[in-house]
């Protein structure tokens, strides 16, 4: 797996304890932001940005899973 893939997979089995919706005076639209507990107990923040240079909020497409 690439460094991105491990990067990504970190996030695998994490809880969703929180969702905000972060206004930046610099962002072009506002980030969504989850706050994550990891299986380790370590808490992270996960902010959807349209670009790695944080420019603006991103978009999820959340789906149910076909079987």
């Amino acid at each position: 797996m690439n460094d991105l893939g491990q990067y990504y997979e970190q996030l695998v089995g994490a809880t969703i304890t929180r969702f905000d919706l972060v206004e930046d005076e610099y962002a072009l639209d506002p980030f969504p932001v989850y706050l994550m507990k990891l299986q380790d107990g370590t808490m992270v923040q996960v902010d959807v940005s349209c670009d790695e240079e944080g420019n603006g909020g991103g978009f999820l497409f959340i789906q149910e899973c076909k079987k």
